[in-house]
Parts: C-alpha cells; sequence; structure tokens
C-alpha cells in the first residue's frame, strides 16, 4: 500500500506540473510561434511533417500527450490540410508521435511509471525499452511516409 501510494504521489505529481507548464505554454502562444517558425524554416510539406512530429514528441515527453495534443493539433492541423495531408493520416502519425514522446527520457512519464512498477530505476528501463523505441520510432516513420497504411481501412469502409 506504501509503494502503491508512492508511486501515485510521483504520477500525480508529474501530471500536475505537466498540466501546469501546458497552461503556460499554451498562454505565451508558444504553439503558435513553434508553427511560424516551422513555416519559416521550409514551406515544404515533408519538413512540416517530420518538424511537427519532432515537437510532438517531445512535447509529449515533457506535458505528457493529452495536453501536448490539446495545445498543438488546433494550430498545426489547418496547415497540414493546406499541405494536402489527410487530416485522418495526421491526427494518427501525431497520436505515434506522442505515444512515443511518453517513453522518451529524462521525463517521460510512461518511462517513470513502468520503472516504479518494476522496482527499477530509469536508467535501467529505458535500456530495455531501447529496442521498442526504435521500433516504434521505425513505424512512425513508415506511417508518415506512406498514408495509404493509415488510410486503406477507412477508405474501404466509407468509400471516401
Amino acid at each position: 500500500m506504501i509503494d502503491s501510494a508512492i508511486t501515485s504521489g510521483i504520477v500525480i505529481f508529474m501530471v500536475g506540473a505537466a498540466s501546469s507548464f501546458s497552461w503556460i505554454l499554451a498562454y505565451q502562444q508558444v504553439p503558435r510561434q513553434l508553427a511560424e517558425l516551422m513555416l519559416a524554416i521550409s514551406p515544404s510539406p515533408m519538413v512540416f511533417f517530420i518538424l511537427s512530429i519532432a515537437i510532438f514528441t517531445v512535447l509529449a515527453a515533457v506535458l505528457e500527450g493529452l495536453p501536448a495534443i490539446i495545445i498543438c493539433l488546433p494550430i498545426f492541423l489547418p496547415i497540414a490540410t493546406n499541405f494536402h495531408i489527410d487530416p485522418l493520416h495526421y491526427a494518427i502519425v501525431v497520436v505515434a508521435a506522442t505515444g512515443l514522446g511518453l517513453f522518451l527520457p529524462p521525463i517521460g512519464i510512461g518511462l517513470y511509471i513502468a520503472a516504479s512498477f518494476a522496482n527499477l530505476n530509469a536508467d535501467q528501463t529505458f535500456r530495455a525499452m531501447l529496442p521498442y523505441v526504435a521500433v516504434l520510432v521505425i513505424g512512425i516513420v513508415i506511417l508518415m511516409a506512406f498514408p495509404w497504411l493509415t488510410l486503406v481501412i477507412p477508405q474501404l469502409v466509407f468509400g471516401t
């Protein structure tokens, strides 16, 4: 019971800190500034896609997945649609990128939760998870490069 209380306290503290930080980012309009910077770097849709994956991965490691999506997706999605990136495809890749960010050190919340359940420190846990993280990165790159992988079932079901 004590271990459970300690783990819960750590998780609640990290989520609370991430929520506070996400509010600060939203208040300071950091996502809008990031979008402007991304467009200034290159007008290429692929560069935008790669940069947005990197941003969502980093923000998910710092903030947690849901606040990162809630803050940035409304700003990035119209840009993606202007680049003729399918919104469903973009959203699936964003969810995969935030899922990856949850387990990246040094502050991925999922990493610390997994470490506490396994009674290991975060370094040991990350070393064990490294092959899985590599597979996730490869999967995100494949999903980004081949949109039909994410769109084949919706197209078959809905005929769009």
